[in-house]
């Protein structure tokens, strides 16, 4: 699942336009309030760093445990 949400990210914004990204959406918990297309992607790639940060610090500590 993971690997094709990347996939579509990567080409959402391979061949994204300047028009798409001045867009408007409704927001997700809010219908009321509007998001920007470049909001909506700095949600997704945020989650993602704090993923990939998450799953870095999991393996420092896993082999400063295999170390000892």
């Amino acid at each position: 699942v993971r690997v094709g949400r990347v996939a579509m990210v990567r080409d959402l914004l391979a061949t994204v336009t300047t028009g798409e990204l001045a867009a408007t959406r409704k927001g997700p918990w809010d219908p009321e309030y509007p998001e920007t297309t470049p909001a909506c992607l700095h949600v997704i790639l945020q989650e993602e760093w704090e993923h990939h940060r998450y799953a870095v610090r999991d393996l420092d500590a896993i082999e400063a445990t295999s170390d000892a």
